[in-house]
């Protein structure tokens, strides 16, 4: 997996530009507002076809981001109260309404022309969350969808929640995954503007406690291949 401090150099080895492959690059705890700013500027390189297709893995300090879908952008405290307490809240062109990401959340941003590997925007958003159900169970947490709403679910309770735009072709945000975090953060919000939501994870859960770096592995293999299969498939 390459280290963010590798792609943010200019020295990615030039046998990427020529790898059908998706790029995997470990952003490990980056600021929100930087990572918004690194995808827009990876975005371009992508469309123009100067960088493979990329997955960024990251985690973020306290933050509260808002989606395009403005009657589900809900806070539940004003953005100076939010301030004060050091949690900055950040518009976004996204799907979706309010949620939070904080540390030992695992947030992962494909960046990648769907075309490219034969994705339709519902199987490429099937295809995220089907990244999210394996992270989880390998936590020895089941997860499922549910219609209408976009993300992850444990029963009746949001342990994944996903959002993406799609510009030129190519994607940009994803999926927050709840793993180790401190869920006190949603109660600033309602997530995702479903009233009466609980949000989970994978502690409250009970689940197992895989260290991150292996996680962040196994995505890097199950975006990997997941990705291919699609382009196979497509190609046939």
């Amino acid at each position: 997996m390459l280290q963010i401090q590798e792609l943010l150099s200019g020295n990615i080895p030039l046998l990427y530009a020529f790898d059908e492959k998706p790029l995997c690059v470990d952003c490990g705890l980056m600021d929100y507002q930087k990572a918004l700013s690194l995808q827009l500027e990876l975005h371009e390189h992508v469309a123009n076809e100067e960088l493979p297709a990329l997955l960024l893995l990251c985690e973020h300090p306290p933050v509260i981001t808002l989606g395009l879908h403005a009657p589900h952008n809900q806070l539940l405290c004003s953005k100076e109260q939010l301030e004060a307490m050091d949690i900055h809240v950040v518009p976004t062109r996204r799907g979706g309404g309010s949620t939070a990401h904080n540390p030992g959340q695992l947030v992962l941003y494909p960046i990648m022309k769907l075309s490219a590997f034969g994705f339709r925007i519902a199987t490429f958003v099937h295809a995220i969350e089907q990244l999210g159900m394996q992270v989880l169970k390998k936590t020895e947490v089941s997860s499922m969808r549910k219609a209408r709403y976009p993300g992850l679910w444990v029963g009746d309770k949001k342990i994944a929640s996903l959002g993406t735009q799609i510009k030129q072709g190519v994607s940009m945000h994803g999926i927050a995954i709840n793993l180790y975090n401190d869920l006190t953060l949603f109660d600033y919000i309602v997530p995702c503007g479903i009233e009466g939501v609980q949000m989970t994870n994978v502690i409250r859960e009970g689940g197992k406690h895989i260290p991150m770096e292996q996680l962040k592995d196994i995505v890097q293999s199950n975006w990997t291949s997941m990705c291919l299969r699609q382009k196979h498939s497509n190609e046939t």
